[in-house]
């Protein structure tokens, strides 16, 4: 990761939003570790679910998004002579 630049800036903490979605077993895993959830289980998953996806409804609202223009040109710029600085809506 190093070589792309990646280690050398760090994402807000608003970007981890997603992680840990869709961590329920999938049908016919039958691993040893794997386990069906329970219905209060899926209940908090989903209601979990539905307030992150009510947050980005609101943040696209409000404007708080980043062009994937600049988005594909900062990338297409990391680990060159000019890397340019990471992309933020501005609001």
């Amino acid at each position: 990761m190093a070589r792309y630049g990646v280690s050398r800036w760090r994402l807000p903490a608003i970007t981890t939003k997603l992680r840990g979605m869709d961590n329920a077993p999938l049908p016919g895993d039958n691993a040893p570790t794997a386990r069906l959830e329970t219905e209060a289980e899926r209940q908090r998953r989903l209601a979990w679910k539905a307030e992150m996806i009510a947050e980005a409804d609101a943040d696209i609202a409000a404007g708080r998004l980043v062009d994937s223009a600049k988005v594909k040109a900062w990338i297409d710029s990391i680990g060159t002579d000019r890397e340019m600085p990471v992309p933020y809506s501005g609001r």
